[in-house]
């Protein structure tokens, strides 16, 4: 896939988190763009690197986590926003819209 919609991308990864996702203990975490997968328990650390590796492969593109703080690629919104600014060659702070 080259290009993508970032909404499109949402629903990619969310359907993605659905079928891979394991939260910790009984309870379901609903898994919404807004969600930090780390901090609800939907991903591990060594799930973030899992997912980043399937956006990578939808988008076809590497993703440049070097200058991205954590809070933004353990959030979906925020991490589909750096992939696509990494498919379009430029990346943007989710805050400096």
């Amino acid at each position: 896939m080259n290009h993508i919609s970032e909404s499109e991308l949402i629903d990619v990864v969310i359907q993605w988190l659905h079928e891979n996702a394991h939260t910790n203990g009984s309870a379901k975490v609903e898994i919404t763009p807004d969600i930090d997968l780390i901090a609800s328990g939907v991903l591990t650390s060594l799930g973030i690197i899992e997912l980043l590796m399937f956006i990578e492969g939808r988008t076809n593109r590497r993703i440049d986590l070097t200058e991205v703080e954590p809070s933004e690629f353990s959030v979906v919104k925020s991490l589909c926003r750096i992939a696509l600014g990494s498919q379009n060659g430029m990346y943007k702070h989710a805050d400096s819209r």
